[in-house]
């Protein structure tokens, strides 16, 4: 009986300590936009299996909210890769590469667009089976890269980046 209890206390502790998320920042290397780990990141991802970015082209109305004008049509690259591709993928990634892998059949894949100067765009990314990444950037019209913060929740926590 006191076993049971144990592991009734123990196991949501040990659960809860199994996923992790970390800092995504976007980079021009070698004239390519690429996404690494912030180094600030308390985590080091490998196993790259999902990636997402997405344009944050929400508008502000006269109320003052922020209104996406069409939601969940603004993904820019998205793929997703089985979990037996022997770790193929790891950061950096530079935007539109392929991930190598077979690609899950029961979600989209979506060859990666050109994207546009002064939007701001929001990654995700999953490594392994229960790591979780995001950042958020703006290309400005000089070509120059802006890491912006985080989106948050009225409570104050961290939200994966949303259009």
């Amino acid at each position: 009986m006191i076993w049971r209890k144990a592991i009734a206390v123990l196991l949501p502790i040990v659960l809860s300590g199994c996923s992790y998320s970390y800092d995504l920042l976007a980079v021009v290397w070698d004239g390519h936009l690429t996404f690494v780990v912030d180094p600030t990141s308390a985590q080091r991802p490998s196993c790259l299996r999902y990636v997402d970015v997405t344009a944050d082209i929400a508008v502000t109305g006269s109320d003052g909210k922020r209104y996406d004008p069409a939601p969940g049509t603004h993904t820019a690259w998205l793929e997703n890769i089985d979990y037996d591709d022997d770790c193929l993928n790891k950061f950096p990634l530079m935007y539109g590469s392929r991930l190598k892998g077979r690609h899950r059949p029961e979600g989209p894949l979506i060859v990666a667009m050109p994207l546009r100067r002064g939007v701001v765009y929001g990654i995700t990314t999953t490594t392994g089976a229960t790591g979780y990444g995001g950042g958020r950037f703006v290309i400005h019209a000089d070509g120059r890269v802006e890491n912006l913060r985080r989106q948050t929740t009225d409570s104050g926590n961290e939200t994966t980046p949303k259009p």
